[in-house]
């Protein structure tokens, strides 16, 4: 109840809650049929699949009906002799006839528009390559591997090398943890950019974290305008800030000659140490300082 000017009002925002949580507990279990008959020889998974999004879409319902049948065909005969070949395995069938088993149900989902011609389905990397059906991992997620990562780094091996160095993308912490997964930045599902990004180029996608460095500027520095990747790598470095190579050598493959010397010197040169060539040019992605031209402020 709340009390204004002196009299008491029911609280009706609540109501709703409590009939959706009324109703919640009054859905009609379908576990009945033919899923109880599968769960005579199948105990063990259907008792990991119960709890998952695709066992509680069977279960309770969903926007079309879920059968054991959606992905394994026609079982009649497989009960009757349960012969293991007349009933369709999707993760042991070829990937194109898989993915037209998820896709009957999947296909209306924003993330999948695009699966069709992606990188993964050219190279003939199906559903079930890295989505498991009947469980979860720890999470709580239908993959195949106990977290993201692992499911994407059993092809990217190149990519787990990058983590493992010394600057990372809040991808592997100093405890070995993930705290940003692989698809913070990539749809795997496919998406109109390089590199299965999930943004409209590389730069939107860094922008929607990096949004100091969006612009525009005053004064702008080209490669930064053009793309992130230019001086950076994403997924880590073992150099400070993901730069590709250690400043100066990585200011040195633009700017040879310049107002002052550029190239290697004596060790102790002043754009050699410290912050290098960032001693001096500190906005390097760009600035609106009215005497910024050189990026020095």
């Amino acid at each position: 109840m709340l009390r204004l000017s002196g009299c008491l009002l029911p609280v009706l925002w609540l109501t709703p809650l409590a009939l959706l949580d009324a109703a919640d507990g009054k859905r009609e279990s379908k576990w009945n049929g033919d899923k109880l008959v599968c769960a005579t020889c199948h105990e063990d998974v259907v008792k990991a699949f119960r709890p998952t999004a695709h066992g509680k879409a069977m279960e309770f319902g969903s926007r079309r009906d879920v059968e054991c049948a959606s992905c394994h065909g026609d079982l009649a005969k497989h009960m009757e002799t349960a012969d293991p070949t007349l009933a369709f395995n999707p993760g042991k069938a070829k990937p194109d006839a898989a993915d037209e088993t998820c896709l009957g149900c999947h296909s209306n989902q924003k993330a999948i528009a695009l699966w069709r011609g992606s990188s993964h389905q050219m190279a003939s990397i199906g559903c079930a390559s890295c989505h498991s059906v009947h469980k979860t991992n720890a999470k709580g997620q239908l993959l195949t591997k106990k977290t993201e990562s692992e499911t994407c780094l059993g092809c990217h091996n190149t990519v787990r090398k990058a983590m493992m160095q010394r600057a990372t993308h809040l991808i592997r912490d100093e405890r070995g943890m993930s705290r940003m997964e692989c698809s913070a930045c990539h749809n795997p599902h496919g998406t109109p950019t390089e590199k299965l990004i999930s943004a409209n180029s590389v730069n939107e996608k860094c922008y929607s974290c990096h949004q100091d460095k969006r612009g525009p500027f005053l004064h702008e520095h080209a490669p930064v305008r053009e793309n992130c990747m230019s001086c950076h790598t994403a997924h880590g470095s073992n150099n400070t800030g993901l730069v590709k190579m250690r400043v100066p050598q990585l200011c040195q493959t633009c700017h040879i000659q310049g107002r002052h010397q550029t190239v290697a010197g004596r060790p102790n040169a002043m754009w050699n140490i410290n912050r290098s060539c960032r001693q001096c040019h500190s906005q390097i992605h760009g600035t609106n300082h009215p005497s910024g031209n050189i990026l020095m402020r």
